[in-house]
Order: C-alpha cells, then structure tokens, then sequence
C-alpha cells in the first residue's frame, strides 16, 4: 500500500479502486519522489475532486517542504469539508455554531484539520498575521483545542511580534 493511501486512511475517507492503481506508483515518495509526484498528478486529473486524494497531495507536498503546492490542496480540502457541513466558502463567517465542531467527525475534523494546515503552511512561509488567523479561527472552533491550534497560534503570534521588533 502506498505511503499516499495511507495518508488518506488516517481521514477514512474512500479512494476509487481505479484511483487508488494510480496512486500504487507513489508507493516510495521519499526514494522516489518524481514518481510518486507524477502518480498523484495523474490521479488528481482523473479525479480531482476526491477529498482522500487531496489530503494524499497535501501530505506528499507538505512533507517535501513544498509548502506553496501544498496549501492549493488544503485549500481543496476546506471547501470540500465546507460545502459537506453547508458552510460558507469563506472560513472567516464560519463561527462555532455553524456546524458541531465539538463531535469531530469527519467532514468537522477535516474542516478544522484544513484550517489548522492552511494557517501552520502560511506561517511557515512568512504570513504570519494570515497564519495565526487561520489557526485563531480553528482554535475558536475547536474549544477543547484537540488539534493544538491555539498553542500554534500563539508560538505564530509570538514569532510576528520578534518580526516586528527587528523592524
């Protein structure tokens, strides 16, 4: 099974078996990342609206350091979480009683998981004012912070503010 699969179980959510061949080529994304890269290009023209398949192509990116191409495919995956809940496509008019955030079932786990990828991938890549947005909305969202959002929004907003001081 490959390492992309494995990706998306962790989130339950289904891959068509055709799909899945595909992705038997990203077997080795670490030995072999132009192979797996092209296996998840391929899978993604086929079925680009797959959430497992999305998550699978945020993983490989995100744990290439290849933020900028990551974060299209969270972005993917917050909209597609979104119109599952019937949310508002804009994550800034999504509050904690829009949907029951506290059950964390998937399309609320994948929601909040989006939100938290998005905000961690733009801080990292020196948005940090849009970063520890993101990371505030999923925390406010998140009251138990179960996905550590708050703890990251403020190690963000502390890292924003040693930026200012050298300014």
């Amino acid at each position: 099974m490959s390492e992309a699969i494995c990706y998306v179980e962790a989130f339950k959510v289904d891959i068509p078996p055709e799909i899945a061949a595909i992705l038997d080529g990203a077997a080795a994304p670490y030995s072999e990342p132009r192979q797996a890269e092209q296996a998840l290009s391929a899978a993604l023209q086929r079925a680009p609206d797959n959430l497992g398949l999305r998550i699978a192509a945020y993983a490989f990116y995100f744990y290439k350091n290849r933020l900028w191409e990551a974060i299209p495919h969270a972005e993917a995956c917050l909209a597609s979480a979104a119109a599952a809940l019937a949310l508002p496509q804009d994550w800034r008019m999504v509050s904690s009683e829009s949907a029951r955030f506290s059950e964390l079932e998937q399309p609320q786990r994948v929601y909040l998981k989006s939100l938290v990828a998005l905000g961690y991938c733009r801080a990292r890549l020196g948005d940090f004012e849009g970063g520890e947005a993101l990371l505030r909305k999923a925390a406010s969202l998140d009251p138990q912070d179960l996905l550590g959002a708050a703890a990251l929004a403020t190690l963000v907003a502390r890292r924003n503010g040693e930026d200012d001081d050298e300014e």
